[in-house]
Formats: structure tokens, C-alpha cells, sequence
């Protein structure tokens, strides 16, 4: 299953270091998940595989955690076991890449309206427009 961008984090902070990981997943099942641990880790996550920041924050660039990572955070390098702990303990982040989807039909003209006038580039139409 792909990942977009625009899907839901659910995000594992260390108590003992700055250390976060996360998997992809739909929140509401989550949310049920944590009710309900009957329902299938498969109708939950998006792809069964844990990520971090490589390089720290939030800004910086996410990769798949090698399993001594894992092992060293969660006191195991099973992947299951480890995608439950973060299902259970972590914290549900919506990320949006982009802009949202709107119900108002004219919510893409409202947006140029606010960019102001624009700069032609082109060799026949050098100017201001208005």
C-alpha cells in the first residue's frame, strides 16, 4: 500500500530520550483499535513499517528504523509488537502537505485573489498584470 502525503502519523515519543517513531494509520481505527484489540493491525496502519527522523525534529527527513534502533527503544526488534506499542502509547498527527480540500467550489479563486498581482516572464507579455 502507498503512503501519500497527506496521510496520519501516529507518533511514539521516548520518555527516556528525544528519540520519536511513528507508522502510518487510519486514526479513527486507531481509535477503535484501542477499544477493540480484535480488529485486525492490518485494517489500521498503512504499511507495516516503523519510521523516525533520521536527523531530529520534525522538519527533518523520516527513513524506516533498523531493528537495533528498535530494539534499544521498545526492548525488542519484533515489528508487530513494536507497531502495537506505538498504536497504544502514541499520539494521533494529521499531516496535510498541501492544500485542503474545501466544500466552497471557489475556495482556488479565493486563494489566487490573495497572491496579488503577477509578473508575466514571457518574451511577448513583459509586464505587470492586473
Amino acid at each position: 500500500m502507498s503512503v501519500s502525503q497527506d496521510d496520519t502519523r501516529i507518533i511514539y515519543k521516548s520518555k527516556d530520550s528525544r528519540e520519536e517513531f511513528f507508522v502510518f494509520g487510519n486514526p479513527d481505527q486507531v481509535l477503535k483499535w484501542r477499544k477493540d484489540k480484535t480488529i485486525p493491525i492490518a485494517d489500521v496502519v498503512q504499511t507495516f513499517d516503523v519510521f523516525e527522523i533520521v536527523n531530529g525534529g520534525n522538519e527533518g527527513i523520516a527513513g524506516r528504523s533498523s531493528k537495533q534502533r528498535l530494539e534499544n527503544a521498545f526492548g525488542t526488534s519484533n515489528t508487530m509488537e513494536v507497531i502495537e506499542q506505538i498504536l497504544q502509547h502514541g499520539t494521533i498527527h494529521k499531516s496535510h502537505k498541501g492544500h485542503e480540500k474545501s466544500p466552497d467550489k471557489n475556495h482556488r479563486t479565493m486563494l489566487n485573489e490573495t497572491r496579488g498581482k503577477g509578473v508575466s516572464t514571457a518574451n511577448n507579455s513583459a509586464g505587470v498584470h492586473n
